[in-house]
Formats: structure tokens, C-alpha cells, sequence
């Protein structure tokens, strides 16, 4: 595990904000790259095992409420939702409560490429979570959520 230098004493709150937003941005390129060798990230860089997971977890879904949950245009979640469907990972059903927007649903493929998957992944994070503490992984947790509340009011 490669050590980063700390901020000096007199950094102000801002520079400590542009540091913690800079090495987000490199964990998650890493985590991307890590992602497409485990196949939870596709070629595209679409999140393939975050799509399952959101509907594993939440049950059918229509395109927008999945856009919505993972905070990026509906058109982009359509391109993959259709992919998904094509390859046989997801299915599309009829919505009781809106004639033009398919729920969206795991198959049985789907469902077992999930936990295929998730196996994969959580095993990985097992190998890590030892090199912190629990309190350093809640602190950071409750530090991205808070910046990314503000980051959503700030685009509402």
C-alpha cells in the first residue's frame, strides 16, 4: 500500500477538500480498472454488478429510478439497461402504474451473475478492510456522504 504525504499543518479547509476530491478521483479510476478485471465493470466502463446490485436490492425498477439512484442521465441507463436486456442479465416487464416505463428485473442469469460477482468483489474488500481501522472506514463514509449531500443541494 503506497502512503500519501499529509497535508501541512497550515492547509486550508478548501485545499484539504481539493486533495480528498483528487484522490477520490484516482481510487475510483483504480477501482474502474479493478472492476472491468473482475467483470463488474464492463469494457464500456458501464457499472454492471452496481446495476444488478441496485435492483437486487430494491426489486423491478423503471430506467428512471435507476438513473436516478445512480445519479446519471436516464439516456445513458437506457443504453445499458439495453444492453443488459440483450445479453440476458436483465428482463423488462410491464409497469402496473405507468403504461411507457418498463420495470426493470434481474433474471435468473442476472441474479446468478450477481452473486457470482459479489463473491468476487467482497472477497477483495475482505483482503483489504484489514489495513484500517473500522473507525477510519466510518469516518471516511460519513465524510463522502456529507460532501455528497452538498453536492447534490448544490445541483438542485
Amino acid at each position: 500500500m503506497s502512503s500519501t504525504k499529509p497535508l501541512p499543518s497550515g492547509t486550508t479547509k478548501s485545499a484539504a477538500l481539493q486533495t480528498v476530491v483528487a484522490r477520490i478521483t484516482t481510487c475510483q479510476q483504480s477501482l474502474q480498472r479493478q472492476g472491468m478485471n473482475l467483470g463488474s465493470v464492463s469494457k464500456k466502463g458501464n457499472a454492471f454488478w452496481g446495476v444488478l446490485r441496485l435492483i437486487h436490492q430494491h426489486g423491478p425498477m423503471t430506467v428512471p429510478q435507476i438513473a436516478q439512484q445512480r445519479k446519471v442521465s436516464r439516456q445513458r441507463i437506457q443504453v445499458m439497461i439495453d444492453d443488459y436486456v440483450n445479453e440476458g442479465y436483465l428482463a423488462l416487464t410491464d409497469n402496473p402504474n405507468h403504461k411507457r416505463s418498463k420495470l426493470v428485473s434481474l433474471t435468473k442469469l442476472g441474479a446468478r451473475e450477481f452473486a457470482k460477482l459479489s463473491d468476487i468483489i467482497f472477497s477483495q474488500l475482505e483482503k483489504t478492510a484489514h489495513e484500517f481501522k473500522k473507525e477510519e472506514l466510518q469516518t471516511a463514509a460519513r465524510v463522502l456522504e456529507k460532501l455528497q449531500l452538498f453536492l447534490d443541494e448544490a445541483q438542485s
